[in-house]
């Protein structure tokens, strides 16, 4: 029953642009966007491992946060959220974490955020800090393995099948798992919204995979876009992809929507 909730077929709609049209993975649909969609094996495997209480050190509007509450209340699993503050006041995301039943703890900043749960982690015995973006090699499988579900669900509905593919770069895993699972034809452009340091080792490891092109946001990762887009996207990652696409996409690209 979870595996029905947590991953259910991709939805996909259509986007006019200039030269046409873009297929839009439509993944702002699931309470915790893409990523929870790998979510239940991932932590079920950290669960036989032993740990009870997940934690995690979230960028202020990320969604990851959102995904591992959402995931963890299904599970019946404790989740530890030390969320970094915007402007002094807690993110929307974080308080959506909050309503799915994670436990929030306030910090001024990623970087003091991520401290505080490795330290809160490492106090007692079946506390796990998961990595940003939840970005190892077992959740990069998990995930691997969904999209390459939901490609095929795509090239049975898209017409035409798309070579292009559209996508946000917070900490990398999300792409790193779209480059591994999708034929190796399907090129990926790919929008780093900022999460990371530009010299960060993570991106300059996405930008060496055949097939993908990276480009730096020029706007801050904790300022929202200027241009929002016609369906509901996070406004500080997937949704600043939208005037690139609306310039640059070709009829039949597909724009992978992670979140809203």
């Amino acid at each position: 029953m979870a595996e029905v909730r947590l991953s259910p077929p991709v939805e996909l709609h259509t986007v006019d642009i200039p030269a046409g049209t873009v297929t839009v993975v439509r993944d702002d649909l699931l309470p915790g966007g893409t990523k929870q969609r790998a979510l239940i094996p991932y932590l079920q495997a950290r669960r036989g491992r032993g740990t009870s209480t997940f934690v995690y050190a979230s960028p202020a509007p990320g969604f990851a946060q959102v995904a591992l509450a959402h995931v963890c209340a299904l599970l019946g699993t404790r989740c530890v959220v030390f969320a970094e503050l915007l402007d002094g006041e807690p993110h929307p995301h974080s308080l959506l974490a909050h309503e799915y039943g994670a436990e929030i703890i306030a910090c001024p900043s990623l970087a003091e955020a991520t401290t505080a749960a490795e330290a809160f982690a490492a106090e007692a015995a079946g506390r796990w800090a998961a990595p940003l973006g939840f970005g190892d090699a077992q959740f990069g499988s998990c995930l691997r393995e969904q999209i390459a579900r939901e490609w095929h669900f795509i090239g049975e509905r898209a017409n035409p099948v798309p070579t292009r593919v559209w996508a946000p770069v917070g900490s990398g895993t999300l792409v790193t798992a779209l480059r591994r699972a999708l034929p190796g034809e399907v090129h990926l452009e790919c929008l780093d919204v900022g999460v990371l340091d530009p010299a960060d080792r993570r991106l300059r490891a996405l930008a060496a995979l055949p097939g993908v092109s990276v480009r730096r946001s020029s706007q801050p990762f904790l300022r929202p876009c200027d241009d929002p887009p016609p369906i509901p996207s996070n406004s500080h990652y997937d949704a600043k992809l939208w005037p690139l696409i609306r310039e640059h996409a070709a009829h039949g690209d597909l724009w992978w929507n992670v979140a809203k």
